[in-house]
């Protein structure tokens, strides 16, 4: 059988909503502890932002899947996400800022292993790109983002 015709397994979509909700507890804590974000920002959101008000949100790039099981049932999956930065920069020097913030946000987070439920445990996490615009909107708003992978395993006595 080639790799073309080998099965893509996702993971349930309750394990995947737990970890989101586990990752976006973890990186909350670098935006508490990090001077350089602007004020307005309370919180990294799940897969949502306001139009027109500095935000951050974590979005999935595509489901997380199994790419390795094991005869006694645990499996080793990748979740993919990103950090998108939504600000309005009034000039180069703003905008640059804003891709420097979302690189400081992935030096931070780069070799960690957070905790992401029992049973589960990270075997990797990576900034996967530098950041960079994503998107420019209307009124001078603009979407910058970094991406990230990270490998986990699971328990299969969890």
């Amino acid at each position: 059988m080639s790799s073309e015709d080998k099965r893509i397994s996702f993971v349930s979509a309750r394990e995947e909503g737990s970890i989101s909700r586990s990752l976006i507890i973890w990186l909350n804590g670098w935006l508490n502890e990090n001077p350089d974000v602007p004020l307005s920002i309370q919180m990294i959101d799940y897969e949502f932002m306001p139009a027109d008000k500095p935000c951050m949100a974590l979005s999935l790039v595509q489901s997380t899947y199994i790419v390795e099981e094991f005869i006694d049932g645990s499996y080793i999956a990748e979740y993919q996400f990103k950090i998108i930065y939504r600000t309005n920069p009034n000039s180069p020097d703003a905008r640059l800022s804003a891709d420097e913030l979302l690189d400081n946000l992935g030096q931070w987070a780069s070799g960690q292993k957070p905790y992401i439920g029992a049973g589960l445990e990270v075997r990797e996490f990576e900034q996967a790109t530098q950041a960079a615009l994503f998107a420019r909107l209307d009124g001078g708003w603009e979407d910058h983002q970094i991406f990230f992978r990270m490998t986990y395993q699971v328990d299969p006595e969890r």
